[in-house]
């Protein structure tokens, strides 16, 4: 890691550096930014990862460091908008990576979702060192926060390594686990049974297609969903199916061979993934990996119920379940979010009845804060459905103000019973 390739920057945020296009595509509306943030960045190699850290001048710092989890396969900068803009804002030293498996790296047979424990264990110790160094004392607090599979991440990191984090705050998480539904499962059902249900081919009964319906409901999708399963079919059901079923299942003959745009429209050969009956050979792969449930440090959870990739019954819902079963529910606090899909940039051109989870990923942040600092405890473990009965009284930078259209989907929200 060559600790001298630092430079002085006018403003941090991307007011000032711009917008990298993995993170314009995750949020709603960019978060607000009221002034520049003057200060450090670092950007280079950490082992194999891409990475970066943003230290503010000493006069802005709240003398805490914020190690961002990056979602799928995304860049470094993917979290800017989610997260490291409203961080900096708030004062903190913010760190990022690509977890070393950027774009298709995890098509190579010698890399692999285990490197992402390492990663993010030399991106802490770097970036606390790098902390250190600019303000001469080490972070009185340490949050770890991801999204996705940035999520698993700060999960994991919390059960494995608590002794590096204070705590954390993490959206939509998947859950990896050797038995129960995971995410390789889910996905093969809704690629199967999606074009049945749509009847591409022009020639399933009415009986065929209620069935393959009620198959995708019981794979964890929410019925309210349905107007966005076509873009996540075409924006991550496929592509994901075979690009973690090659880490996950790699002796599968379908998941070996090379992407083809034509399954966007004829899954058959990938659709046809018998998980069922390859359950032994994936819980090989994912002994390694899997969540425990045994966290050592506080992490809060947030996920909307009506995501279209990481449903909320198997992934948000199931890992509290794990939490208490390991005997540390009272560390965690999973919050259900109503209306809320797993990407939230995907509602600017059909946002429907649906609603932006971001607002309440930020208010979880100041929630941990409170109750890591000042012993003041988050709101209690259940659904929310307005930002307003999440966090009263608050100021948040995602919070941005709505147009006359987003008032009349929140008017509608109002009349629409929770699930």
């Amino acid at each position: 890691m060559d600790i001298t390739n630092i430079q002085e920057i006018t403003d941090l945020t991307t007011r000032g550096c711009g917008v990298n296009a993995d993170a314009d595509a995750l949020v709603y509306r960019a978060p607000k930014v009221l002034t520049p943030i003057p200060g450090t960045l670092w950007h280079g190699k950490i082992g194999r990862a891409n990475a970066l850290v943003r230290l503010p001048t000493a006069s802005h710092w709240n003398g805490k460091l914020l190690i961002a989890a990056t979602p799928a396969v995304r860049n470094e900068y993917s979290m800017d908008l989610l997260l490291s803009d409203i961080a900096l804002q708030l004062g903190y030293a913010y760190a990022a990576c690509d977890k070393a498996t950027p774009g298709l790296t995890l098509r190579d047979p010698s890399r692999g979702m285990g490197e992402w424990e390492k990663v993010h264990l030399d991106l802490v110790h770097f970036a606390t060192q790098l902390t250190e160094q600019k303000y001469g004392r080490l972070p009185t607090y340490r949050y770890i926060s991801g999204v996705s599979n940035g999520g698993y991440v700060t999960r994991f990191m919390l059960e494995r390594h608590p002794n590096l984090f204070d705590g954390g705050v993490e959206w939509e998480g998947v859950l990896w686990r050797k038995e129960g539904r995971h995410l390789l499962t889910t996905l093969a059902d809704y690629v199967a049974n999606y074009p049945i249900y749509c009847n591409w081919r022009g020639d399933w009964t009415q009986h065929e297609r209620m069935a393959a319906y009620q198959r995708l409901l019981s794979a964890g999708l929410h019925p309210a969903s349905e107007p966005h399963w076509q873009r996540y079919f075409l924006t991550y059901w496929v592509i994901s199916l075979w690009l973690y079923g090659f880490q996950l299942d790699p002796q599968w003959e379908p998941f070996q061979r090379p992407w083809s745009n034509e399954w966007l429209s004829h899954p058959e050969s990938i659709a046809s993934y018998p998980w069922q009956e390859r359950l032994d050979q994936m819980a090989l792969q994912i002994a390694p990996l899997e969540n425990s449930g045994k966290i050592g440090k506080p992490p809060l959870s947030v996920a909307g119920n009506e995501d279209c990739l990481v449903p909320f019954s198997y992934h948000a819902k199931d890992y509290a379940k794990l939490v208490a079963n390991a005997g540390a529910g009272a560390r965690h606090r999973s919050y259900e979010i109503s209306f809320g899909n797993h990407v939230d940039g995907l509602l600017r051109k059909n946002r429907g009845r649906q609603q932006p989870v971001q607002p309440f990923y930020e208010a979880a942040l100041l929630h941990l804060e409170n109750w890591v600092e000042h012993g003041i405890e988050p709101p209690n473990a259940g659904c929310y459905t307005s930002i307003q009965d999440f966090a009263p009284n608050v100021s948040l930078f995602s919070n941005v103000d709505i147009n006359e259209s987003d008032t009349q989907v929140v008017t509608k929200l109002k009349e629409v019973p929770s699930e």
